[in-house]
């Protein structure tokens, strides 16, 4: 559902946990886009949609729709002469937002290995197993947005706290607690960068650091964190406000009437 606009206009997507689930936030020129992400086990539909309406940073410009989903995907995305995309494909938890992304990537796939009138088997199964692995990938991270909760305050959350992961992720996670690594799969969606703003963002810390630290001395890692730091903060002072970079750049007519 959406609100009205309200100041400062934020650049950013806010994501705020709830009883049982999320609530997202989506700033735009002329409204604010709202919703409330919720597992129907945990709560019912009448609490998500008061919860959503009470947490609300504008006024109100419609009532909240419903929108049910089960998550998961197809066995075969290609199936002899049919190539599910989109939500035909399947639909994931949309926390990270990557349906978009889902569809460009299965469209360069199919193109990628475009049949002709035999279909041969292995180019179908070839288009499978990577779509297995893109959608997985991405099951893993979605998952450890919950998995990773300190959150015990409720029963959905003491579930996902103590719910069983898929192999995949408990690897990534028991590599990351040994020593700090990160290694991405092959063309996994997410970026050691993404893992490790959610792991150190919900204070998954490892048990000690990579050995190839002590390769430099103390001073030598200060001066190059300080050097990071200072590098952001010069960049900051000379950058515009989000609004002043909208009003200058691409503004809509709301935008300008505001």
């Amino acid at each position: 559902m959406p609100c009205s606009a309200v100041e400062p206009l934020l650049p950013y997507t806010r994501a705020t946990a709830r009883q049982a689930g999320w609530q997202w936030r989506i700033p735009l020129q002329h409204r604010i886009g709202n919703g409330h992400v919720f597992c129907n086990d945990f709560i019912s539909e009448q609490e998500a949609a008061d919860t959503l309406m009470a947490n609300l940073d504008g006024k109100a410009m419609a009532e909240p729709r419903m929108l049910k989903f089960v998550t998961g995907k197809r066995k075969k995305l290609w199936n002899k002469n049919v190539v599910a995309n989109g939500l035909d494909s399947g639909f994931m938890e949309p926390l990270e937002s990557t349906s978009i992304h889902l569809v460009q990537a299965t469209i360069a796939r199919l193109t990628s290995l475009f049949p002709d009138r035999s279909f041969a088997q292995a180019d179908v199964d070839e288009f499978n197993r990577q779509s297995d692995f893109e959608f997985e990938k991405i099951r893993d991270f979605l998952i450890l947005h919950y998995k990773a909760t300190e959150r015990d305050d409720t029963p959905f959350w003491r579930y996902c706290r103590d719910m069983a992961i898929p192999p995949s992720l408990q690897n990534k996670l028991d590599v990351w607690r040994a020593h700090g690594r990160i290694f991405r799969e092959a063309a996994e969606l997410f970026s050691e960068i993404s893992w490790l703003e959610v792991l150190l963002g919900q204070r998954v810390y490892p048990q000690s650091y990579n050995p190839l630290v002590d390769a430099m001395s103390d001073e030598k890692v200060r001066d190059f964190l300080a050097n990071v730091e200072n590098t952001i903060d010069r960049c900051v002072q000379h950058m515009p406000s989000h609004r002043q970079y909208i009003r200058d750049h691409c503004a809509s007519p709301e935008f300008r009437a505001g």
